[in-house]
């Protein structure tokens, strides 16, 4: 994320600015919800999100790492895979998009069953 993204024009740091700006990043908060009922593989992980591909699902988990969002773990098994799961920061974040969540269904519900195929 880019640190000029939390600031004011003035240059002070904004919670809300930076908030936005790690949210706002494509895939972010889809990633972040997908991951708040536990552990995913990767692989899961892409096809949960879906539409995201591989290349850009690693590079926003590792942003995700950096921030102390998300933890990896590197099972060692044959054949070895990397799990990925929300840290408790990373379960607050997700937490705060319940709210979101409640709008959603108050206020675009009507949006999401017109969007159905009959």
């Amino acid at each position: 994320m880019d640190a000029r993204l939390a600031r004011t024009r003035e240059g002070d740091y904004c919670p809300v600015r930076a908030s936005l700006a790690l949210l706002g990043q494509r895939w972010v908060p889809r990633i972040v919800y997908e991951l708040r009922g536990g552990r995913l593989r990767f692989n899961d992980l892409a096809a949960t999100v879906g539409g995201c591909n591989s290349r850009t699902l690693r590079d926003r988990l590792r942003d995700l790492e950096e921030t102390g969002l998300v933890v990896r773990h590197e099972v060692a098994a044959a054949p070895p895979w990397v799990e990925y799961e929300l840290t408790e920061q990373g379960s607050e974040l997700a937490e705060a998009l319940g709210p979101l969540a409640s709008w959603g269904r108050r206020h675009l519900s009507h949006a999401g069953a017109a969007a159905k195929p009959a």
